[in-house]
């Protein structure tokens, strides 16, 4: 060959990429080498698998860990630390088995699907949002119905018309099925809300899912006889439309014995008509297994579902009541079933911490078995996350009450409730915690130590303690600290403040500790109060007055779902085609 050709620029390059590539694969071959002996590479591949395993974690507790976005990819960085790390996390098919099609393009959804192989599957899709239009659409409902064999978890956001078109394409049976959730969303059009619902057809799933614990159902109607529901732990419905006889429901209960939670909003029989005679129950169902009640209607369909359940088991009741009478009456025939199931001897503590809010069109009764649970509420989030740990929850609105109504109906829930052991106590808003209130049920707590009060229930409380020494004795004798949120002492209610202070000394039960959270106080008055209570702690925390405090009627999730960033299709571990990228990188182990 002629050297001048073997001596050219390109034949030259050749020659020194090709020795290039010999150094590479030399030297991937050494870290390969070098990786090996760092003690975690001793580790057999199977106890990796499980330790990576932990990575993937339930979006329940992904969201308030990590405080951004929803990611089933995640876990999938561990795969660039080194050769054998990415080897496990490529072909351990239960690694790919939750799948969030909303944040893959359609290739690589197929592609993760792949990995899956015939590990039980976790899919979750929000069609409202979905990118590419109706081809993409079918594409999803295809792969849907080639994979229901293996689905254990499916979540479905979608209009009613496209929840319809899948319906038509689940009539296989799915054996391993354990938890389904189908959502039309809740839409606003205009500044008007409007929501449609559709029906989940008997043909779903041939009828066949034997392992379905999980329920959840938010604008789409089933029927009571659905098969479905017979094996079921939780069931949640959540609609407007088509209300249960109450024969079909109690039958429905009946067969659902084995069922633990039950939320249903305006999901259970209409009570009788308004003017109607309501007569003693006929039949009463007595569930042993439920533990978990939510239920949301008008206050006279929450008395006629409650009037014929029997709950022993209970640990968790939440009825959300509407009330629509003027004076709140229809309320009352609601508490006395509330109180039954708020408590019993299936508890082992007793009720020792409550929160009462009080607005003009709302009462809000919350209380749990461990004492100082509201004391931890201090914005939405606080509230929202103690409100699952509540051993009972009573709300109650209304658009047409009369003045004073909400202080009857507040008067009747604590009367009602066995709260002889309550220890701590969180009121907010409360000007209907009138001066009867306090007067009639303080001498039933003896045993509240700590009061937290929030802004205008302050000055009347200050002003019953002010009272006569009963003969029995001053109110609330264990009361050793004050919290006062969020008020704006003025020269009067300074005053009324101090004279209280004192009179609970001369009565013998001083305060030891008070704390003024976001309260506007002059460092003088401040001075003057420690001279009286030894604890005195002012804490300035503007939240308090822009936010306000939070109630659980009131509280609108402020998350950004809805945001463009939502929208991406390719994951941070996806290439432009949708592809996994599998280059090594094997200096992670040494970092």
């Amino acid at each position: 060959m002629d050297s001048s050709i073997q001596d050219s620029p390109k034949s030259l390059r050749r020659v020194i990429d090709k020795n290039l590539g010999k150094l590479e694969k030399s030297a991937l071959a050494l870290r390969l080498r070098r990786n090996a002996l760092v003690p975690i590479s001793r580790l057999p591949p199977e106890v990796l698998e499980i330790i990576l395993s932990f990575l993937c974690l339930p979006d329940m507790f992904e969201l308030p860990i990590t405080g951004g976005k929803l990611d089933y990819l995640a876990w999938l960085r561990v795969s660039h630390v080194c050769h054998r790390w990415r080897e496990i996390a490529l072909n351990q098919p239960r690694f790919w088995s939750r799948i969030d099609f909303n944040t893959l393009t359609f290739t690589g959804a197929k592609q993760v699907l792949s990995r899956s192989k015939m590990a039980p599957l976790e899919l979750t899709a929000n069609l409202c949002r979905f990118g590419g239009g109706l081809t993409r659409e079918n594409a999803f409902r295809k792969q849907l119905a080639a994979h229901i064999s293996h689905i254990s978890q499916l979540v479905i956001t979608a209009n009613p018309l496209t929840l319809n078109a899948i319906f038509r394409k689940l009539k296989s049976p799915a054996p391993i099925l354990e938890s389904l959730s189908m959502i039309v969303p809740y839409v606003t059009s205009g500044g008007v809300g409007t929501s449609s619902s559709t029906s989940v057809p008997l043909s779903l799933f041939n009828g066949t899912a034997p392992r379905l614990l999980s329920l959840k159902l938010n604008q789409c109607k089933i029927s009571w006889t659905s098969p479905l529901l017979k094996s079921l732990r939780t069931l949640e419905l959540k609609t407007i439309y088509r209300r249960p006889s109450l024969k079909v429901w109690l039958d429905a209960m009946v067969e659902m014995m084995q069922l633990e939670s039950l939320v249903a909003d305006s999901a259970t029989p209409k009570a009788p008509p308004l003017g109607t005679t309501v007569s003693e129950p006929t039949r009463v169902i007595t569930h042993p297994s439920l533990t978990r009640l939510h239920l949301a209607a008008s206050a006279r369909d929450c008395a006629f579902a409650l009037s014929h359940l029997e709950l022993p088991s209970l640990k968790k009741v939440r009825i959300d009541a509407e009330s629509e009478d003027l004076e709140g009456d229809d309320v009352l025939a609601v508490i006395p079933f509330f109180s039954r199931n708020a408590h019993g001897p299936q508890d082992v503590e007793p009720l020792q911490s409550m929160m009462i809010t009080g607005e003009p069109f709302l009462t809000e009764v919350i209380a749990w078995t461990a004492r100082d649970a509201d004391i931890v509420v201090q914005d939405p989030l606080d509230l929202i996350g103690a409100a699952y740990s509540a051993r009972a929850i009573f709300t109650v609105t209304s658009s047409t009450w009369m003045i004073g109504a909400g202080t009857g109906i507040l008067d009747e829930i604590l009367a009602a409730l066995p709260l002889n052991c309550l220890k701590t106590l969180t009121t907010q808003n409360s000007f209907i915690l009138h001066e009867d209130i306090w007067l009639s049920h303080a001498p039933h707590w003896p045993l509240l130590d700590r009061l937290r009060l929030v802004d205008t229930g302050v000055i009347l409380f200050f002003k019953v303690l002010l009272r006569d020494k009963p003969p029995e004795g001053p109110l609330l004798p264990a009361l050793t600290k004050l919290d006062l949120l969020g008020m704006k002492f003025k020269d009067d209610a300074f005053s009324l403040l101090q004279s209280m202070l004192s009179v609970r000394v001369a009565q013998g039960v001083p305060l030891k500790a008070l704390d003024l959270c976001a309260c506007t106080m002059t460092d003088d008055a401040v001075r003057l109060l420690g001279e009286i209570v030894p604890d005195v702690q002012e804490l300035d925390d503007d939240d308090w007055r822009v936010f306000g405090w939070p109630t659980l009627t009131n509280w609108i999730n402020g998350d950004s779902d809805d945001s463009d960033e939502d929208e991406e299709d390719n994951s941070d571990d996806m290439s432009s085609d949708g592809d996994i990228d599998v280059e090594d990188e094997e200096d992670g182990l040494d970092e």
